[in-house]
């Protein structure tokens, strides 16, 4: 079962996603995630507790990378395991992964 949560405060979104990321939670989260953004100006998905992400995951942070504008969209909170994917997939800067 997926866990995921957000909050919106001044514009700002926090979505906080936990356990894996595989192509069927990721397409299950992606309707919340977009209805989530409606609106706001700033997205930090938060990473604590995933340990597996695959590469529908880093589609939804595009997509929602492109929703607001450019150093306005943050992923916080990575495993080192899910950093490293970022990383290889030539991600970690422009999707500013802290």
């Amino acid at each position: 079962m997926m866990s995921e949560n957000y909050s919106i405060e001044n514009g700002k979104l926090v979505y906080k996603f936990s356990g894996r990321m595989d192509t069927t939670r990721c397409m299950d989260a992606e309707k919340s995630v977009v209805a989530a953004l409606d609106g706001v100006t700033e997205v930090v998905f938060d990473l604590n507790g995933v340990d597996y992400i695959a590469s529908s995951f880093l589609r939804l942070c595009g997509k929602a990378s492109h929703k607001v504008k450019p150093g306005c969209f943050s992923i916080i909170n990575a495993a080192p395991p899910v950093k490293k994917v970022f990383k290889i997939a030539g991600l970690a800067e422009r999707l500013n992964l802290v």
